[in-house]
């Protein structure tokens, strides 16, 4: 992510800081967005429930990720379901207010427009990596992008989810990297990165 000292220090300074317990919402379903997000840490998850029961995860949206900032540009006539992952620490911004901001400080506005052109980019390598990489080697940096502190807990229900796959699938590469000393599932707590070298070895292939 594009991330300027001088931009951010200006934007910050409108911020009120909250909290978000684990799975919460910050936002209602089908009510306006008038607040924008900006996590410090924790993660969520933003996805849809389809009229066939199954369900599509769009984003999961962690440290330094905003929530929220598409609407600071166009009106969003819906929003997705959102749930806390990770509790939840970050700065909270009124949309009018940061609106005013991008319209009068042109280094602002060019920011969130970076931002999020490079989460489009994102979203468009992840379906180009669906459709050319083995799960093994998707999973490896979803790990390494999602881990806190050498420790990995997100839902294989979510992993399945956000890169489409079966839960069954998601639980043999999780065993597969277990046996193989790169993980070791610790109870409580979810999995810890045993061998970090040897999961970014696996990202790189």
């Amino acid at each position: 992510m594009i991330f300027d000292n001088d931009i951010t220090s200006i934007i910050f300074k409108y911020g009120t800081k909250r909290t978000f317990a684990k799975d919460s919402n910050i936002y209602k379903v089908n009510s306006g967005i008038t607040r924008c997000y900006f996590l410090l840490s924790g993660s969520v998850k933003i996805y849809i429930d389809h009229k066939n029961g199954r369900r599509s995860i769009l984003d999961l949206v962690g440290s330094n990720g905003w929530l929220g900032e598409l609407s600071l540009f166009c009106n969003e006539s819906d929003i997705k379901e959102n749930k806390v992952l990770h509790d939840v620490e970050c700065l909270e911004f009124d949309m009018d207010e940061l609106r005013k901001l991008c319209e009068e400080n042109a280094k602002v506005s060019f920011y969130f427009a970076s931002y999020i052109a490079e989460k489009l980019l994102a979203r468009s390598y992840r379906m180009s990596e669906s459709l050319n990489y083995p799960l093994e080697i998707r999973l490896a940096s979803f790990i390494l992008l999602h881990q806190q502190k050498g420790v990995y807990n997100i839902p294989h229900t979510d992993i399945s989810e956000y890169m489409n796959v079966s839960y069954r699938h998601v639980l043999y590469v999780i065993k597969k990297l277990c046996e193989q000393g790169i993980l070791t599932k610790e109870k409580g707590k979810g999995y810890i990165i045993s061998d970090m070298e040897k999961l970014e070895q696996l990202q790189d292939k």
